[in-house]
């Protein structure tokens, strides 16, 4: 069944009869060509789905009846936030779109002392990264959408970051340890927590006097491994990582 986001008051109230307007109904009709009778399920990110049969069908405006009211797919009972440091082009709108569909919760845009891209997130990027999350949502059945934050510096990450703070350093030794084994040894900390916080670097990598903050911060250092990733890369699979050790992905 198809699936779109709407604003919260679309569905506020328990109406039994709604009315979609603007871009959704020119989608809907005009673009996806749907018709009375038809039936798609709209959610809110809050968690439920509504299943609505639409009756009334115009590129301006439509009207639906609620079949009925469902709790949208389990989320995560571990929160993972992802501190994401910003990288060129398109590879950013990549990273959330894929964080999205694994899970993750929360999204933020990370300033490191070696960032590459370096902004003050103006609304209007802001606004396509949320965009993307919510068709991300749309797209690979969750009910709640994502938050995407505006870009913050690498010490308001730390002190902001909830649950058990993971940092992935490229430069870390041979005893490094591994997401899995991290949170294998915090696992009484993750349960009470029910939170990790991710915080990648950038394409050039971590300071070591950042690494130093972060650990002094109370973030353990992580090892994704030998090979050398993209940041976007990096974070996705410490992401998945996480989420594979929490069991979410099977």
């Amino acid at each position: 069944m198809r699936r779109f986001y709407v604003d919260a008051d679309v569905l506020s109230g328990g109406e039994k009869t709604l009315v979609l307007e603007g871009a959704l109904a020119h989608r809907l009709a005009k673009v996806l060509r749907l018709r009375a009778g038809d039936e798609m399920a709209l959610f809110d990110g809050g968690g439920e789905d509504v299943v609505v049969r639409l009756v009334d069908v115009s590129d301006r405006n439509i009207k639906a009846i609620v079949v009925e009211r469902v709790p949208g797919p389990a989320e995560a009972p571990t929160k993972v936030h992802l501190y994401q440091s910003i990288t060129k082009g398109e590879r950013f709108e990549w990273l959330v779109e894929k964080a999205t569909e694994i899970g993750v919760v929360r999204i933020v845009p990370l300033v490191t002392s070696r960032a590459v891209v370096r902004t003050p997130g103006e609304g209007n990027r802001i606004d396509r990264w949320r965009r993307i999350a919510i068709e991300a949502a749309e797209q690979c059945g969750r009910s709640v959408v994502p938050v995407v934050e505006a870009p913050v510096s690498f010490q308001e990450a730390l002190a902001s970051a909830p649950g058990i703070v993971l940092l992935p350093y490229e430069a870390g030794d041979h005893l490094t340890p591994n997401v899995q084994t991290v949170l294998q040894d915090k696992i009484d900390e993750l349960y009470a927590e029910g939170a990790v916080s991710v915080l990648v670097g950038p394409e050039g990598g971590y300071e070591r006097q950042e690494v130093e903050q972060a650990v002094a911060a109370g973030a353990t250092v992580v090892t994704l491994g030998q090979r050398v990733l993209r940041s976007e890369t990096a974070g996705l699979v410490a992401a998945t990582l996480v989420m594979q050790a929490c069991g979410e992905l099977g």
